[in-house]
Formats: structure tokens, sequence, C-alpha cells
């Protein structure tokens, strides 16, 4: 594998974000708007407490896709050593990213138009999708040059 030293930085970082964003219930807070888990992500996140799941009956300091996508970024980044041995190819990567980024957008579209309700679940499922696909492309940059 190249780049062994950012794989394993980003992979620290990436461990260090879910922790984070599980929120103020592992750290024995009473909520997570004002903690510091919050504070750190309120930038990237909208935090509505309808769309998070809780910790010990503490809101998490993400939504349900926000902490999806943190989720299977770093579920995809572990499997990075993997997917460079099966060789994949730079296509496949890209068209299940596209596809990901289909889904998210049909969810959205769909729950706007009332077509269907989104659920926490629903949303925590293409959330994780998407950040595994986006670690799959990355992988690409750690296949060693022939």
């Amino acid at each position: 594998m190249q780049h062994r030293w950012f794989y394993t930085s980003i992979l620290a970082s990436l461990i260090f974000l879910v922790i984070v964003s599980l929120g103020g219930g592992i750290w024995g807070a009473e909520q997570t708007i004002g903690h510091w888990t919050g504070r750190l992500l309120e930038g990237v996140c909208h935090q509505m407490p309808d769309r998070s799941f809780s910790i010990n009956g503490v809101q998490m300091a993400v939504n349900t896709r926000c902490f999806g996508i943190f989720a299977g970024l770093l579920a995809g980044w572990l499997s990075i050593p993997v997917m460079i041995r099966l060789k994949a190819s730079k296509k496949w990567t890209l068209r299940f990213l596209l596809c990901t980024v289909f889904l998210q957008i049909a969810d959205f579209t769909g729950n706007l138009l009332g077509l269907w309700v989104n659920t926490n679940i629903s949303r925590f499922m293409l959330g994780l999708l998407l950040g595994i696909a986006v670690a799959a492309v990355i992988s690409e940059l750690f296949k060693q040059k022939q």
C-alpha cells in the first residue's frame, strides 16, 4: 500500500470523528447541544433532534444521515486494504458513488414530494452507503504504481 502514513492518519481522524459524533451521551452530559461534541460539529450538521439517534437518552451530535456518512467513511476506510487487493476498477467505484448520490437525491425528493416518509434508519443506511462509496473512490490513491 502506498502512503501508509497518510492512510493511518486519516483512519485515526475518522475514528475520532465517529466517537465525537456520538454526542454528549457517551460522556455523561445531559444534552449534546452546548456540549463540546455538539459545538464541534454544529457547522457540519443541522443537528435536528427528530432526525438524530440518541445515546443514553441524549441526542447525538449529528443527525442520522451525517452519522451514517461518517460511519460509512470509517467502514470504507478500514476496507481500503481489501479493495486494493481486489483491484476493483475505477469505473465500478465511480458508478457506485454516482448511484449512492442518486439515492440520496431520490430519498430527499420523494420525502419532499410526499411520495414516502424517510426514517432515521433509512437516512442512516443511505448515508452509510455514501460514506463507503466515497472511501471506495479514494482507495485508488493507495494502489501501488505499476
